[in-house]
């Protein structure tokens, strides 16, 4: 009764869960939607600032009386244009080599020697020749944090002769932008390119740190969006940004709102209906347990009881519900006590014929282990007659060579061969079967091992003129060589063996899912679906019905099925009937094995490279390895050093690599130095900063750039214009007696 009302009460539970769900979803999305909309509002505001900066600059890299450096004059103009502004901020320009010459502000005049030559914003304008975005810094004159506008200053020729720009205050920008409020429980950030945050309000001190690696990837989105993010205390907090990457260049923002401060009243609200929903159920069981309880619970109860008894084993339990006036309660009673005594009797038999069953089974597994431990424990003895028919044979070979025995001893040798196979696959399988064989797994160039095999089995493949051929592979695996080995030399003298003259027997190596799939195949008669589990069991030859013995026992496939179980590699066949046969082993990979070789070659190359790098230890190391790839290397420590050998540098130099982080200059400019001087010589950037990363691949110095920690085979592509890189070698083996080529 209790379960009816529960099932007719679900499915207005489940209207109603999913009613609140989809609202629960749509309050959600709308705050997310609002939380980029707010987001946006201030960075069209401040695009509307950046907007206001970029023409003042502008306007006043074109006046004469700043492109002609005349400071009087220039002073005055700036001054009068400062007090024109009231915002807090404060112009001034520089010329090409950063000596500040003319200021808005007069107590900014008395500073001597002022020079911004180091800074980023005119640095980039100079680079770019473009209206520049810069980052956070620390203005010494005004002592307070600041931010900066800049904008070259081009003379008739567009040749850039100086930067203006504008340091604006960020404490001012702050004052600004909380004249409209956020909305209640919102936190708003702006940062700079680098992720230093230049605004928050409400201000909580965190101007000039670096916002949370989470924060940091959102704003390395390409366009404007909103996401939930974890807050401090766990507390998931929903953020709407604007990547620097937008309109608003060099600056991004955030705004945020507590998630459960947004979704507080849904919640209520959901809390509400299902107190709701809940009583109606509690009433509704309420009434359906009181009406339950007189005529169901004790038969049901009953039933239960001795239902448990039967499946503990007690099938002499009986319900007793026979006696019972309820007639549907009584025939069930009477059907299920039946039902017992039936089964009692039944288990009985069985139990006698699975005595039996087991006996004779257990007599049939002693025999098989029996034989199985036999031969696997007589290896050593069953061999040690064989090497000496070997030893003798050789002996004979060597007495006979050119007398009427030789033809003989030939066809003795060849049956002592065939018997050593026979006798090695029997004790395979013996000791496979027996677990005497157990895997050692280490880390190992599959190239090798594979070149070994077609080694072994290329007289073979020649002498029944099949074109065999073994694809070139870069990579390692992890397994057992030797069973390994095992396993591939099966398969292929399987394929060598049920191959006719003229065929083919190729070995391919594909790489998927972390695996190396070694495929080896063959155009031979192929093996009919029907037959294609057969062929794993022991001494089964589809093609051999005569027992040739120069084709085997039968067991090669029964042991290459073992050892795929035992080494964990998954064996597949695809195969039909004159079209030839597939068999495929997956092995997991490896990681590649150091030294890093460019297509199985060490790289090679030639020429003169400069390498500047103030670490130590990388720079050293870098040009040790260099050095070993050919090239002459000469280190700098910083870019004063690297440009003065530069300058003096009596031979051209093939290539500069340089780090872009060096101590008072960059490594982009040691490299554009390079670029006048050498034009032809290759130049490389490496920074460990993917923010630097992403800036220099955006610009116009189209210089190649690579990202820390740089791997070798990328290194070693990027320095490919020294050399040629040589072509991979590939084993092939073909009909007619080509030969073997590695």
């Amino acid at each position: 009764m209790v379960a009816l009302v529960l099932v007719a009460l679900a499915p207005v539970m489940v209207v109603e869960t999913i009613e609140q769900v989809h609202q629960f979803k749509r309050h959600e999305e709308a705050a997310f939607q609002e939380a980029q909309r707010q987001a946006e509002l201030v960075s069209r505001q401040l695009e509307q600032l950046e907007t206001g900066y970029r023409e003042l600059l502008v306007a006043v890299a074109a006046t004469p009386v700043v492109k002609n450096r005349d400071p009087a004059a220039c002073y005055a103009y700036l001054e009068t244009l400062q007090r024109r502004f009231k915002s807090a901020f404060t112009v001034g320009a520089s010329d090409a080599e950063g000596n500040v010459y003319c200021v808005g502000v007069p107590y900014v005049r008395d500073l001597k020697a002022a020079n911004n030559a180091d800074r980023w914003y005119f640095k980039q304008a100079v680079l770019s020749g473009e209206f520049t975005v810069g980052e956070y810094a620390y203005a010494k004159a005004a002592q307070e944090p600041v931010f900066h506008y800049s904008y070259p200053i081009k003379d008739n020729a567009d040749h850039v002769i100086g930067v203006v720009w504008a340091s604006i205050s960020l404490t001012g920008l702050s004052r600004r932008l909380a004249d409209n409020p956020l909305p209640p429980g919102a936190n708003l950030v702006v940062t700079d390119r680098r992720g230093t945050v230049l605004i928050e309000l409400p201000d909580t001190g965190a101007m000039g740190s670096t916002v949370s690696p989470d924060l940091r990837r959102l704003l390395g989105q390409a366009k404007p969006g909103a996401a939930a993010l974890p807050g401090e205390g766990g507390a998931e907090r929903i953020v709407g940004y604007v990547p620097p990457s937008t309109a608003l260049q060099g600056m991004a923002v955030t705004l945020t709102f507590p998630r459960e401060q947004v979704l507080a009243p849904v919640w209520k609200m959901a809390v509400r209906r299902a107190a709701t929903v809940l009583g109606a159920v509690a009433l509704a069981l309420a009434l359906a347990w009181m009406v339950a309880r007189r005529g169901l619970y004790g038969p049901l109860s009953r039933l239960t009881e001795t239902a448990n008894r039967w499946r503990e084993g007690d099938l002499g339990a009986r319900t007793d519900l026979a006696r019972l006036n309820d007639i549907e309660f009584s025939g069930l009673g009477a059907t299920l006590d039946q039902m017992a005594e039936n089964l009692a009797l039944r288990q009985h038999q069985l139990s006698d014929a699975t005595e039996e069953m087991r006996r004779s089974r257990d007599e049939a597994l002693k025999a098989s282990l029996s034989k199985t431990h036999f031969l696997a424990a007589a290896s050593h003895d069953l061999r040690q007659p064989l090497q000496a028919m070997h030893l003798n044979i050789a002996l004979l070979a060597a007495r006979h060579q050119h007398g009427g025995d030789a033809e003989t001893i030939e066809r003795l040798r060849r049956s002592v061969a065939n018997l050593v196979d026979l006798l090695n696959a029997l004790l395979d399988v013996s000791q496979l079967d027996a677990g005497l064989i157990q895997p050692t797994y280490a880390e190992f160039d599959l190239q090798g091992l594979l070149q070994t095999i077609g080694e072994e089995f290329s007289a073979a493949a020649q002498q029944k003129r099949l074109d065999f051929s073994i694809d070139a592979c870069r990579c390692a695996v992890r397994s057992d060589k030797a069973l390994l080995g095992r396993m591939l030399r099966n398969l292929v003298s399987n394929a060598i063996k049920y191959t006719g003259a003229g065929g083919s027997v190729r070995i391919s190596v594909q790489e998927a899912d972390g695996e190396a799939r070694v495929l080896v195949a063959d155009t031979g008669e192929g093996i009919p679906l029907d037959k294609q589990e057969v062929v794993f069991e022991e001494f089964r030859q589809l093609g051999n019905p005569q027992r040739n013995p120069a084709l085997g026992l039968g067991l090669g496939l029964s042991i290459v099925k073992r050892m795929s179980a035992l080494l964990q590699h998954p064996l597949t066949l695809a195969s039909q009937p004159g079209e030839g046969t597939t068999f495929t082993v997956s092995i997991p990979l490896a990681p590649r094995p150091e030294p890093v070789r460019i297509a199985g070659i060490a790289p090679s190359f030639h020429g003169r490279v400069l390498l500047v790098e103030d670490d130590v230890l990388v720079g050293d190391t870098t040009a040790e390895l260099l050095r070993s790839w050919g090239l002459e290397v000469e280190v700098a420590r910083d870019a004063e050093t690297a440009i003065k050998l530069l300058k003096s540098a009596r031979h051209d130099w093939d290539g500069v690599l340089a780090d872009y982080r060096l101590p008072a200059s960059s490594g982009l400019d040691v490299v554009m130095f390079a670029r006048k001087l050498f034009p032809k010589a290759l130049t490389i950037l490496i920074t460990g900063d993917a923010a630097d990363a992403r800036t220099l691949r955006g610009s116009e110095s189209n210089v190649q750039v690579l990202e820390k920690p740089v791997p070798l085979e990328l290194l070693a592509e990027s320095l490919a214009p020294l050399t040629a890189a040589p072509q991979p070698k590939v084993y092939s083996t073909h009909a007619g007696g080509a030969g073997v080529t590695l």
